[in-house]
């Protein structure tokens, strides 16, 4: 009988080797604990042998904005102790753009099994970025030399910074003055701090898959002209513009010859539908619109085919830094100082005009919204436009 083997990874062979002689290397990166690895062959005689001499947990659940705010850290922990193996805590639902990081070894889904094995794990260092119970509470338990971040229990049963560096960090969510007067801070230097780093400008990290990259350029179909990406989506309600300002941005465009692309998360699905039905009614051809429901690995690829982003403070913001793409940001509670790195000078960021933006999401509204509506669209047209017509 004839063993076939994944043609992509060769054959299963080594040297020579007999039972006494044969090798095991449970402290290799690859080391995937009695399963070839995705080398496809024994440890004895390896040459992918990788060594590790440090394991770091990052624990950050959700917020696909904040793991791409966060995604250059692995690569600096990275640069200074080449043998650190990296494992990231992480939700199934956004575990996909934690693939695209090449820089993290291990992606470990936060459900049960996870809450069992991670005490019995030793690492020598933990950063905990994350402020949910259920995973903030395990950081107490994970054996670990080194902590920092947030963690949950103690005598007050209650959230707690470990490290002078994450008090900062830590009261960004108490009081909504600690992250607008009080904070000049991006959350990139703000994770890099409690982790133990001055952040040196190094770019976010998003290597998306070749599949990924035509599924977004078929979405696009053939170049009629300058491509504009429309990020209609939104964390919070107060976040989003509203629907009657995007159709005028897009009629402004499409006017002015642009390929529309419109880009938003599956609770977004009705807005972008609506505004894809509206340039419709106009008769605008099918060429310039370009919209349908993609995967997380399919929407990270779309600004980066794009020549220019606009979006509030989101998902899709953060999409447009990674891909270095020219970015009209619109802010109503957000402060941009938190989300627009210093050494970016290719963004326009476009602000509420009410005197309470930035509230830090703390409304004084009492969360009913109205701040980005007094974002003017004819503004973010003219900001468009000159983007434009420098790319």
């Amino acid at each position: 009988m004839t063993v076939e083997h994944p043609p992509a990874r060769g054959t299963f062979l080594g040297p020579v080797h007999t039972i006494d002689t044969f090798e095991i290397h449970p402290d290799c990166r690859h080391f995937a604990g009695g399963m070839p690895c995705k080398h496809w062959r024994p440890c004895h005689g390896c040459p992918y042998h990788d060594p590790v001499d440090y394991r770091v947990l990052i624990v950050m659940l959700g917020l696909l904005g904040d793991m791409l705010i966060a995604s250059p850290l692995p690569a600096r922990i990275r640069a200074e102790r080449p043998g650190a193996h990296i494992t990231w805590l992480v939700d199934a639902d956004n575990a996909p753009i934690l693939a695209m990081n090449p820089h993290v070894d291990e992606v470990l889904i936060h459900d049960w099994q996870a809450a069992a094995a991670l005490p019995s794990r030793h690492f020598d260092a933990v950063f905990a970025f994350e402020r949910t119970p259920s995973a903030a509470a395990l950081v107490d338990r994970i054996p670990a030399a080194h902590k920092a971040g947030i963690a949950f229990g103690g005598p007050h049963h209650g959230l707690y910074p470990i490290g002078d560096a994450a008090v900062q960090f830590f009261r960004q969510n108490t009081w909504n003055d600690y992250r607008t007067i009080g904070n000049q801070q991006t959350w990139t230097e703000l994770y890099f701090a409690v982790a133990g780093y001055q952040y040196a400008g190094e770019p976010y990290v998003l290597q998306v898959s070749e599949t990924a990259q035509r599924r977004a350029e078929g979405l696009l179909g053939q170049r009629t002209g300058p491509r504009v990406c429309l990020n209609l989506g939104g964390s919070l309600p107060t976040k989003l513009w509203p629907a009657r300002h995007w159709a005028e941005l897009a009629d402004a465009l499409v006017d002015h010859g642009a390929q529309l692309a419109i880009l938003g998360g599956p609770t977004d699905r009705q807005a972008c539908e609506a505004l894809v039905r509206h340039l419709q009614l106009r008769g605008v051809p099918e060429a310039m619109v370009a919209y349908a429901p993609l995967s997380l690995q399919e929407a990270a690829a779309l600004p980066g085919v794009c020549d220019v982003v606009v979006t509030g403070d989101s998902f899709g913001f953060h999409l447009a830094l990674a891909h270095q793409r020219p970015t009209v940001l619109l802010l109503g509670p957000s402060n941009g100082a938190e989300v627009i790195p210093k050494h970016v000078d290719n963004v326009t960021a476009l602000r509420s005009t009410l005197p309470c933006s930035p509230c830090a999401h703390q409304v004084a509204c009492g969360g009913v919204g109205g701040c980005m509506d007094t974002i003017d669209p004819a503004a973010v047209i003219k900001a468009t436009l000159q983007h434009l017509a420098g790319a």
